[in-house]
């Protein structure tokens, strides 16, 4: 029996354990859980109703949609087991959640309302229930869903269903500001030998300008008078 490689199996197996529960001191910490642990994507959901929203995050719970993208739009998709992810605003570090009654809104710790279960549809878009909260009766799932107003629409709505366009979304992931790159390309100046000055021809005298006499006037010169004398007789 090798005793020394039992004795280094051992004590990896003692590392890679500290190693875990750090990790998960770390999640706990951030108020995700402990079954957060990878599957990390930023950048927007876009939704096609309307004229087209970016599902946004206001720092005091609100929830909505903006047709240009901004930074409350910039969100943080992780997993946190097959198929169910939390979703969290970058900007206002909340959590989306959606309460018993099917509205949505934003909290600061993550629970069990914030869980929603990712679903990608025929149409490369996809759509995001709850997976604490459904209906009673007939077992529906409530989504997430904005009107064409842009306004959080409450995901218990018997309207609210998978193949209407206000809970389809696109996500939009590793979008990032893009800034314009530009260079300038200077070339050497080549040397080039000084060439033979031009020989000047000398300035030709110009005549005096002839004054210009406008049309139906006359100019006056000298007058001569004839004078003849005249004689008497008698």
């Amino acid at each position: 029996m090798n005793v020394p490689l039992l004795v280094v199996l051992f004590v990896q197996l003692i590392c890679i354990t500290a190693l875990t529960e750090a990790v998960h001191g770390s999640l706990e910490d951030q108020g995700v859980g402990e079954e957060s642990v990878s599957g990390r994507r930023t950048g927007r959901l876009y939704c096609r109703v309307g004229i087209g929203f970016h599902l946004q995050i206001h720092p005091n719970g609100r929830v909505n949609g903006s047709h240009e993208p901004n930074h409350l739009s910039l969100l943080e998709l992780f997993a946190v087991s097959q198929g169910v992810i939390g979703i969290r605003g970058v900007f206002s570090n909340r959590f989306l959640a959606m309460n018993k009654r099917g509205w949505l809104h934003a909290t600061e710790t993550f629970t069990d309302d914030c869980k929603f279960r990712e679903r990608f549809q025929e149409n490369s878009y996809n759509t995001y229930a709850s997976v604490a909260h459904k209906s009673r009766w007939t077992g529906r799932e409530w989504l997430v869903a904005l009107n064409k107003r842009g306004k959080a629409k409450m995901g218990s709505n018997r309207r609210v269903k998978a193949q209407h366009v206000s809970t389809h979304f696109l996500p939009r992931m590793n979008v990032q500001e893009k800034l314009e790159q530009s260079f300038t390309i200077t070339a050497k100046e080549q040397e080039r030998a000084p060439a033979a000055p031009v020989p000047q021809k000398p300035p030709v005298p110009q005549k005096p300008p002839v004054p210009k006499v406008p049309v139906g006037t006359r100019q006056k010169g000298p007058r001569t008078v004839n004078y003849w004398p005249k004689f008497r007789f008698g």
